[in-house]
């Protein structure tokens, strides 16, 4: 409360815009924000006062697996052949890449020209749209289950992999990550067919649309939603793996279990996984294999890539064998001779991986059988210190289990029974769990349990630098042991995404991602809201305090006060610093709805006049919309110091009348009175004395 009686009370409740200024935080840049336009029945809306977008046009060969896709009309320029998505609201989408990717024109890539938020009426609600160039050509391949017509092994090279390397490379120079190259989110720009573009890679969180068979074994090892954004050679990968089904003309694995194919592809590697019994063009062979590489380290680049074009022949690439013990280890009816399947298999088989734990077989193979005493000597480790640390916890051997197979397969995600996430695609899980109310009890445990630092510390021998997430990491356990509004799991979830709109019931459908933007948002809703909730619940409290800290920090701790009155006048000084410092100038709606709740500051007045009074003049006050003027009259400590010392001075009046209420009650005021009325008597006679006395003495003087 101190900085909230520093910002409100010291300045004027309405200060110019050029005093303001200096005092205010620099909000953060805006993202483009769309209005919605009218139209008949909601048949079309009006994005950004130029493009029409028709509700009941969709374009079903042009939709995503999280955006549908509708006919759009360019006010401006008329005749261009656009498209809309509109992105599902239980997606959180690539905001951030959206910003890099407006209007600027990527060869070789679908045109983003521009997105917004707006209005969209059949989901009653506002969403994100992106509106792109219309691929006038369709889709290079309607599914993965499909098939589709082969390009020619001669032109293959020219009309399909150098363009598409032309436009990852740019991605790359650019800092972007596509994670959505598959060969179904390919498209021809022309009728024609002849020129190839990359589609849309923002509608999703990344590579959360791609089907296992395409991305590497560790990202098709991990949930949908937590493959992280990754690295530019897991983009690679995904583009040999997406030429390769089209120069075949179809997905040979089409119909294979993903457990299965995980399985070969761990066991055979990917090229020969991916190829199953088909035949690649033998002139291709060798760019496919550099890409399938499953060593990351050793994969191809778009260098590799045009020097190949270029015809130059570059050095086979020899995938590293992992090492073969000659004795099979057997667990779950399977034998196994080396590491990596075998801890595929222990996480397939979770309930079986305990038992070779607990009685040391495991480590003894690994000790003897593959010689890797290093690695035995972890195993032992990870077991030890893990019962040390967790004693009789009933999910101990469940903790154990997923420390070892840190420890047997570091680069695959982080996996506690069911629960798969990479490390950097644990926001983005988290954000599409919140989104589609999903448990976030494997969550928080990821944050409780420290599996994030565990699965750091098995990363020895790993060149990407991962030191920034124990940080961030930190923080977020941090927040979840904070039961106050502003902390917990939804701190959390805005800490760890920085586009993510605020998810308050109360304003989730105009989707504010922006703190200047919600006071307007309460304002928007103060008319139909129920009155007697709260305008600041936890969602906006953590909200406002991931995107701005600096600014309302102190007021957000006074909010969560035991005491209501504090509390109360708490939240209302979260609402009038933010209303003083970024606007708008006037809040009638949510004036109103915060003036309904200032019962418990009213009534911590002692003063009943004062009370009344401020009952009279609070509404005078909110007709002028101004929550920074509401708070300083509240909250004036000129007026709580007189209150303080009139209660101080009523109290002790009331201890002395309370005083005397017992003195009567217990026959202590009788002898009172009559010692009082005896002291008058004895007084009098003593005058009545006194003045005899003196007239005598006087009369004898004047007689003698």
């Amino acid at each position: 409360m101190a900085e909230a009686a520093q910002d409100l009370n010291t300045q004027p409740a309405s200060p110019p815009a050029a005093t303001a200024a200096p005092a205010a935080a620099p909000p953060p840049a805006a993202p483009p924000r769309s209005r919605a336009g009218p139209g008949p029945s909601g048949s079309f809306i009006i994005v950004r006062d130029r493009y029409t977008i028709y509700c009941d046009k969709p374009i079903p060969s042009l939709d995503m697996p999280n955006a549908q896709a509708f006919e759009v009309t360019d006010r401006k320029q008329e005749g261009r052949p656009l498209y809309a998505l509109i992105c599902k609201p239980e997606m959180l989408p690539r905001v951030s890449v959206m910003r890099v990717l407006k209007g600027n024109e990527i060869p070789n890539m679908l045109h983003m020209v521009d997105w917004g938020v707006a209005e969209w009426p059949p989901f009653d609600r506002k969403c994100v749209i992106v509106m792109y160039y219309r691929p006038m050509g369709g889709r290079v391949m309607e599914s993965m289950s499909g098939s589709v017509r082969r390009i020619p092994d001669h032109m293959f090279p020219k009309h399909v992999m150098k363009p598409l390397t032309d436009a990852l490379n740019e991605l790359h120079h650019k800092g972007i990550t596509h994670r959505a190259i598959r060969p179904d989110n390919l498209y021809w720009m022309d009728e024609q067919q002849t020129k190839i573009v990359l589609g849309d890679c923002t509608m999703s969180v990344p590579a959360m649309d791609q089907p296992a068979s395409i991305e590497t074994i560790e990202s098709g090892m991990a949930l949908p939603f937590g493959r992280g954004s990754g690295t530019f050679a897991d983009d690679m990968y995904s583009f040999g793996a997406t030429l390769l089904v089209l120069s075949l003309g179809r997905n040979p694995i089409q119909g294979m279990p993903e457990g299965e194919m995980l399985r070969r592809k761990i066991k055979d590697g990917s090229y020969a996984t991916l190829v199953a019994d088909e035949r690649p063009p033998v002139s291709l062979i060798e760019f496919f294999r550099g890409l399938l590489i499953d060593d990351p380290e050793q994969r191809w680049h778009p260098e590799n890539v045009e020097l190949w074009l270029a015809g130059k022949r570059l050095t086979p690439v020899q995938a590293k064998s992992e090492a073969q013990a000659q004795r099979a280890f057997k667990f779950a009816d399977q034998e196994f001779h080396s590491i990596r399947p075998l801890s595929h298999a222990m996480h397939q088989n979770w309930d079986k991986a305990g038992q070779i734990l607990s009685d040391g077989s495991l480590e003894i193979w690994v000790r003897r059988g593959l010689e890797l005493n290093d690695l035995a000597d972890a195993i032992a480790s990870a077991i030890k210190n893990t019962q040390a640390m967790t004693g009789a916890q009933k999910d101990q051997v469940d903790l154990v289990i997923s420390r070892v197979l840190m420890v047997l397969d570091p680069r695959a995600p982080i996996r506690f029974r069911d629960f798969r996430v990479a490390i950097e695609g644990f926001g983005g899980a988290l954000a599409v769990a919140t989104l589609s109310k999903q448990k976030l009890q494997p969550f928080t445990d990821f944050i409780n349990r420290e599996l994030w630092r565990h699965w750091l510390g098995a990363q020895v021998k790993v060149s990407a630098d991962y030191s920034q997430f124990e940080a961030v990491f930190k923080d977020l356990r941090n927040y979840l042991k904070d039961p106050n509004s502003g902390a917990g799991i939804e701190r959390c979830v805005y800490e760890l995404n920085e586009w993510m709109y605020c998810l308050s019931p109360l304003i989730d459908k105009q989707y504010v991602m922006e703190v200047k933007v919600v006071l307007q948002a309460l304002e928007n809703v103060s008319k139909t809201i129920n009155a007697k909730l709260w305008p600041v619940d936890r969602h906006i409290a953590a909200f406002m305090r991931a995107r701005y800290a600096k600014g309302v920090s102190t007021q957000i701790d006074a909010m969560n006060d035991q005491r209501p009155d504090r509390a109360t006048i708490g939240m209302l000084s979260v609402l009038a610093i933010v209303q003083w410092r970024l606007g708008p100038e006037a809040l009638f709606g949510l004036s109103s709805w915060v003036g309904g709740l200032m019962g418990p500051v009213i009534n911590s007045y002692h003063n009943r006049p004062k009370r009344k009074e401020i009952e009279k003049e609070i509404p005078k006050i909110i007709r002028k919309g101004n929550l920074a003027e509401l708070y300083n009259y509240l909250d004036n400590p000129e007026e709580r110091q007189r209150d303080a010392e009139g209660f101080t001075w009523a109290k002790a009046e009331y201890a002395a009348a309370e005083k005397q209420v017992y003195d009567l009650e217990h026959g202590q005021i009788d002898r009172q009175e009559s010692a009082i009325q005896s002291g008058r008597q004895t007084g009098s006679i003593a005058a009545v004395v006194i003045m005899l006395l003196t007239f005598t003495v006087f009369i004898l003087s004047r007689v003698f």
